[in-house]
C-alpha cells in the first residue's frame, strides 16, 4: 500500500542538564485518519527520511525513529547505515524470536534501537540481549501511576541494561524524582526557568519585548529602536551577532553602526526579534527556548495569510516570542500582559486565545507537540490544510536551525 508522505514533528530528549541530546519523530497520516496498516506508515516515514530535511534539522542530535518487526526483517533499515538514527520498537518485539535475531544482527553492526514499554508493570520481565545493551527504553507518564512500582521499573530497566526515558514530563518535581531515579533522558513541555537561568538577561529580554510589542502593530520603527539597542552594550553585541546569519544574504557589516546604515532600522528591528527570542532562552537557562521561540515567530509569520484578517506580520511574530515569555519569565500570562502593556491581539494571544490569531497559536503549538487530533480541529476551525501548517513548521524549524548555527559561529 502506498501512503503519502505524513505529517511530521520532533520532539526533543533532554538530559539531567536539560540539553538536547535527541528527539523523537512523530508521525500522523495527512488524511487525519489512521490507514490500519501501521507498516505502510512506517514505510512512508522512511520514505520522508530519504529527503535528508529531517536530518538537516536535528543535526548532531540522534533521531529516534518509529519501527515495526515487520519493517525491520525486511531489511528497509539498511539504507539508514551511515545516519544517526535510534529506530524505536515496542518493547513486546523482543518477545518473537526472529524480529530479536534481526535486532542482534543489526546492533551488532552498528545500528542503534529504543523501545516503549506501555506501563512499569511491563518492565517486570524486561530483558535486553547483550548486542542491544545501552539501547533506550521509553515509558509515558502520563499512563503511570508513580510511586514504588514506577521506581522499581526504572531499576529493572537499569538493571537491564538500558537507558530509560520518561515521556510527557511537565513539571520539575516530576523530573527531578525522576532523575533522582536514574532516568536519563526526559521529553515534555519546556519548563520554567531552570538552574542556568539569568536574571540579568531576564530584565534584558522584559525590555525587548516592552518595545516590540508596542511595535506590533507594524508602525515604521523610529529612533527608539536604534538608541535601545545601542545604549545596551549587551543587546548590541546580541543583534550584531544576529547580523551572522544567512537570513541576511550576502550582507556582513563590520559594526553594529555599519549595521543600521547598511541594512536600515526595519531589518534590525528583525534582528532584534532573533536576539530576544536568545535573551529569553538565557532568561529561562534552557538554550533551546531560542529555536523554539524562533521556530514559532516564522510559523505564525508566514500561515498569516490563511487568516481572514492577518493583520501585521509582526504581530504575529511578536506573538510568537510572548507564547514562551511566560515560561522564560517565570510570570503567570495574565500578568505578562499587564507589564507589556500588550494590545488585545497579543493580550489574548497569552491569555484567552479567543481571537483567529491566538487560534492560529493553537494551531502552531498542537502541530509542535503532535497533538495530531487537536491539530486537525483547529486547523479545520481556521480553513487551514494541515499539509500547509506542516510546510510552515518544517520552514520555521530550518529557519530557526540557521539562526542558532549563525549564534554559535559568531560566539565562538
Amino acid at each position: 500500500m502506498s501512503v503519502s508522505a505524513p505529517l511530521t514533528t520532533l520532539l526533543p530528549i533532554r538530559d539531567a542538564r536539560e540539553r538536547t541530546i535527541a528527539f523523537e519523530l512523530r508521525t500522523h497520516p495527512l488524511s487525519g485518519q489512521p490507514i490500519g496498516d501501521i507498516d505502510a506508515e512506517v514505510r512512508a516515514t522512511l520514505a520522508l527520511l530519504q529527503r535528508r530535511e529531517l536530518f538537516r534539522c536535528v543535526r548532531g542530535r540522534v533521531l529516534h525513529v518509529p519501527m515495526t518487526p515487520t519493517v525491520l526483517r525486511g531489511g528497509a533499515i539498511t539504507g539508514f547505515a551511515s545516519a544517526d538514527v535510534a529506530f524505536v520498537l515496542a518493547a513486546d518485539a523482543l518477545e518473537d524470536d526472529e524480529t530479536r535475531r534481526a535486532l542482534e544482527k543489526y546492533a551488532t553492526a552498528g545500528f542503534k534501537f529504543g523501545f516503549v514499554l506501555d506501563a512499569p508493570s511491563a518492565a517486570a520481565d524486561f530483558t535486553l540481549p547483550l548486542a542491544l545493551r545501552g539501547s533506550t527504553v521509553a515509558f509515558d507518564i502520563a499512563d503511570s501511576t508513580g510511586g514504588l512500582a514506577f521506581v522499581s521499573a526504572i531499576q529493572r530497566v537499569l538493571e537491564a541494561g538500558a537507558r530509560p526515558i520518561a515521556r510527557q514530563v511537565d513539571d520539575r518535581a516530576t523530573r527531578e524524582r525522576l532523575r533522582a531515579s536514574g532516568v536519563q533522558g526526559f521529553c515534555g513541555r519546556p519548563l520554567p526557568r531552570g538552574r542556568a537561568a539569568s536574571n540579568e538577561a531576564r530584565v534584558r529580554a522584559l525590555a525587548a519585548l516592552t518595545l516590540l510589542v508596542r511595535l506590533s502593530d507594524g508602525r515604521p520603527p523610529d529612533a527608539s529602536v536604534e538608541a535601545f539597542i545601542t545604549n545596551d552594550p549587551e543587546i548590541g553585541r546580541s543583534v550584531f551577532r544576529a547580523t551572522a546569519s544567512s537570513a541576511m544574504g550576502d550582507v556582513r557589516p563590520r559594526t553594529l553602526a555599519h549595521a543600521f546604515t547598511l541594512l536600515g532600522r526595519e531589518a534590525m528591528l528583525d534582528r532584534l526579534i532573533v536576539a530576544t527570542a536568545f535573551l529569553l532562552a538565557d532568561s529561562a537557562g534552557d538554550p533551546d527556548l531560542a529555536a523554539i521561540a524562533i521556530r514559532r515567530c516564522r510559523s505564525l509569520e508566514s500561515l498569516g495569510s490563511a487568516l481572514e484578517r492577518p493583520g501585521h506580520p509582526r504581530t504575529r511574530v511578536v506573538a510568537g516570542l510572548l507564547s514562551v515569555a511566560d515560561v522564560a519569565m517565570g510570570m503567570p500570562a495574565a500578568m505578562l500582559a499587564e507589564t507589556l502593556a500588550a494590545p488585545a491581539p497579543l493580550r489574548d494571544t497569552l491569555v484567552e486565545r479567543t481571537t483567529p490569531l491566538g487560534g492560529l497559536l493553537d494551531v502552531v503549538e498542537a502541530h509542535e507537540f503532535g497533538w495530531w487530533d487537536d491539530l486537525f480541529e483547529r486547523a479545520d476551525r481556521l480553513g487551514i490544510a494541515p499539509q500547509i501548517v506542516n510546510d510552515a513548521w518544517l520552514a520555521g524549524w530550518l529557519a530557526a536551525r540557521e539562526e542558532t548555527t549563525a549564534r554559535t559561529v559568531a560566539s565562538a
